[in-house]
C-alpha cells in the first residue's frame, strides 16, 4: 500500500487506500520498549477502528508519546485522522 492518502497527527500517522481492504497497526520498539505496552496500543487502536466501521484499507503508525494517551484521547486522534483522509 505504497500509494494512498497520508495524514499525520501528533501521535499517529495513517496511510489510507480505498483500493485495499484490511487494517494494520504498527508500533515499533522506539515507541514502546516492552511488548506488553506495544500490544496494548495495538489492541486499543484496533478496537477504535472496529467501532468506526472502516471498510477500506489503512495502516496506522504510532508515534512517540502515544503510550501516555488514554483510550478516549486515542479515539479522538484516530477519528480526526480518518476524517482527514476520507
Amino acid at each position: 500500500m505504497a500509494h494512498g492518502v497520508r495524514a499525520t497527527t501528533k501521535y499517529f500517522s495513517i496511510v489510507y487506500s480505498k483500493n485495499n481492504k484490511g487494517h494494520a497497526v504498527v508500533v515499533s520498539k522506539k515507541i514502546a520498549q516492552k511488548a506488553v505496552a506495544r500490544h496494548r496500543i495495538k489492541r486499543r487502536v484496533r478496537s477504535i477502528i472496529k467501532s468506526l466501521n472502516v471498510t477500506e484499507g489503512c495502516i496506522i503508525f504510532a508515534r512517540p508519546g502515544v503510550h501516555k494517551l488514554t483510550y478516549s484521547d486515542m479515539d479522538s486522534e484516530i477519528k480526526e485522522l480518518i476524517s482527514r483522509v476520507k
